[in-house]
């Protein structure tokens, strides 16, 4: 098949055969804490637009699988009708220039070009041989393959048993030009005395014979399959063990959204047809079927399991970690945001970095890529962006592998895309950026391991196009001021206050700037970026700046005049303190309980929030609305008017009742 254009579309190519259809509708199955099933990360995320194929709070995994859902996907896949579908918009198709995700296969290779398939040598073995000097030679059950040093074109396009071992990659074809994903024979390397084996699948377990039809279904575009999906990733819990502030699942904790009972059982029921399994948390070493998972499993369970997890890395302790040796491959992140000791306490409260990093080192001594990953999740944040430098030349001291991630959507005060004054918040990101460049250019000419196993330059210039953009956004700011009176001193009392401006109508992810509130009513100053300004203003109070859903957002429009803009004013509600718990506090080590909510997707999620925040007003705690106050709403005529009337009889319901306790 002709390579697509990079800047094609799936839409715009012709009918793909099973040589270029996606294969996770075939394969994969995401569930999140709130039961929404999608194929992929990509199928809602990096700006695509679509819905959950089916949720577990209502159907059972098996149910969704062959469900009106995922029949539509492989129906528009195998047909090929991706106009105006998610798949016509797929990141994961644009940054593989024009090639779909393939069928996964426990194997460390994967198809090239024509006969040759690839994949990285494992990495204790490579240091080995290039110590040695000695050739690696592969061998297909346990006979050497009989044309080693081969030019890559040649493996190509004759195949026949040619390979090379090249820069820690190998490249070759069997004998027979079968494909070595599925035909069940067993590839090993040698130098010398030192074998390793290259990931087989074994073809006869329950996940080999699963596989192997899956395969065939797949081929085939079988629109209502038999195998079970081999491949699950899993929220099942919010359950944590330590306080970061800025954490997206802090109210899912608070609201108690849980799945339903029957969940986590019907995904380990699949566990045995499983080539991969990613469990999330929370803290996954907190969840008890995680741990006895762990603790329990047996190679012959499932030989082709590639068992993923990430982790705030506070449990796993040397024995934890000497536990998933066990596992034919494993895939584990630990959550590290800052390798200085008080950046990172400040933004993982709770964690000590001493134990974090004990615990880190020691798990590191797992790591053999392909078959065993050990790597960093680290975010980037306002809080730690100074540090990148540093943060990467720690990383290639310790060999770890850094998988950096830009803070976009939420908390306001650490998105490197929001700002409450740019050009302050900004000193220094164009030096830092350099600075990380000229760090792993260094580390390249070194050949230094870390930027072998995660090679950060990508998203260094992600970074850079964002800080670009941003810089490009806020050339020109208009200030607004607003004046806040806090006639029952609320702003002593409260955490994190703020006003953010948007766009009338707009996401409550759509941020154009915000401004952190002291303890005093005042003037303050909203720097709003030029380009924002042509559309209707409003200013809204955050209770949190810190919670990922607003919470009694008296709002105000902002007005610009001939004299410039006006000075807007604000009055705030009476606040009456809340208790707020430690996470430990909601910790149910992953099982469902009694008072758990069961959704169906995130407005639910939001919808509880507000109930709980409801819940408090009533009982005089937290927030207390005016009789008078209507917030922002985007309806208009009769919606408009029967919500003004609701939320005013809430409002003098509420004050009724405290006036009356």
């Amino acid at each position: 098949m002709s390579k697509v254009p990079e800047t094609a579309s799936p839409a715009d190519t012709a009918a793909p055969s099973s040589a270029n259809r996606c294969a996770y509708p075939w394969q994969q199955m995401i569930i999140d804490l709130t039961g929404e099933v999608v194929p992929c990360c990509f199928w809602s995320g990096y700006g695509n637009f679509g819905t959950p194929l089916g949720n577990t709070n209502e159907r059972s995994l098996a149910e969704i699988w062959n469900g009106e859902g995922y029949r539509q996907l492989r129906r528009a896949l195998t047909e090929n009708t991706l106009e105006n579908h998610p798949c016509g918009n797929c990141a994961a198709y644009r940054w593989a220039n024009g090639q779909f995700p393939r069928f996964g296969w426990p194997v460390d290779f994967a198809p090239e070009q024509k006969y040759c398939f690839s994949g990285p040598i494992p990495e204790k073995f490579g240091r080995h041989a290039e110590q040695s000097g000695t050739p690696a030679l592969l061998f297909e059950n346990g006979i050497p393959l009989p044309y080693p040093d081969s030019q890559h074109q040649e493996i190509r396009d004759l195949g026949g048993g040619r390979y090379s071992v090249w820069k820690g990659w190998l490249y070759f074809s069997t004998p027979d030009n079968s494909d070595p994903c599925s035909n069940g024979r067993h590839y090993q390397l040698r130098c010398g005395d030192l074998t390793a084996p290259l990931g087989n699948l074994h073809r006869d377990s329950k996940s080999g014979q699963n596989l192997v039809q899956a395969y065939e279904e797949y081929l085939n575009g079988v629109e209502v399959v038999s195998a079970k999906p081999s491949m699950i990733s899993l929220i099942s819990t919010a359950d944590c063990n330590i306080d970061c502030p800025a954490c997206s699942q802090n109210m899912v904790r608070l609201t108690r959204v849980q799945h339903r009972p029957e969940t986590v059982p019907d995904v380990l029921d699949h566990l045995p047809y499983l080539q991969q399994l990613i469990w999330h948390g929370g803290e996954p070493y907190l969840i008890a079927r995680f741990r006895k998972l762990v603790d329990e499993y047996q190679r012959e369970d499932n030989p082709n399991l590639a068992f993923g997890f990430t982790s705030n890395g506070t449990m796993i302790t040397a024995a934890e970690a000497r536990k998933l040796i066990k596992f034919p491959r494993i895939n584990a992140s630990i959550s590290v945001d800052s390798f200085d000791p008080a950046t990172f306490e400040q933004i993982r409260a709770g964690a000590k970095f001493d134990r974090v990093m004990t615990n880190l080192l020691g798990l590191l001594e797992l790591h053999d890529a392909p078959r065993r990953v050990i790597s960093v999740g680290m975010i980037i944040c306002k809080s730690n962006f100074a540090e990148l430098p540093r943060n990467l030349q720690v990383a290639i001291e310790y060999d770890i592998g850094l998988n950096l991630s830009p803070v976009l959507l939420y908390p306001l005060t650490e998105q490197i895309n929001v700002f409450a004054d740019f050009a302050r918040q900004t000193v220094g990101w164009e030096a830092v950026l350099n600075e990380a460049r000229s760090v792993v250019k260094e580390a390249k000419a070194r050949n230094r391991l870390a930027i072998r196993r995660v090679d950060p330059s990508g998203m260094i210039e992600e970074l850079q196009r964002i800080y670009e953009s941003e810089r490009e956004r806020h050339r020109g700011i208009i200030t607004f001021r607003i004046e806040v009176i806090d006639p029952h001193g609320s702003l002593s009392k409260l955490p994190r206050t703020g006003i953010v401006v948007r766009r009338r109508g707009s996401a409550s992810t759509d941020n154009l700037c915000y401004v952190q509130l002291g303890d005093d009513p005042g003037v303050y100053e909203l720097h709003v970026p030029q380009a924002g300004c042509d559309d209707d203003l409003y200013a809204s109070f955050i209770f949190d700046l810190l919670e990922p859903f607003e919470y009694g957002n008296h709002t105000v429009p902002l007005h610009l005049s001939s004299k410039g803009p006006q000075v807007a004013r604000m009055r705030l509600p009476r606040f009456v303190p809340l208790v707020r718990r430690r996470n430990a506090h909601y910790v149910r080590y992953g099982e469902s309980t009694p008072e758990g909510v069961y959704v169906r997707d995130a407005r639910q999620v939001h919808g509880a929030y507000l109930q709980l925040r409801r819940d408090e007003a009533i009982s005089g705690r937290g927030l207390l609305p005016s009789p008078t106050y209507v917030p922002l709403f985007s309806g208009s005529g009769a919606e408009w008017r029967a919500y003004a009337r609701e939320v005013r009889d809430y409002a003098r319901l509420i004050v009724d009742r405290i006036k009356a306790s």
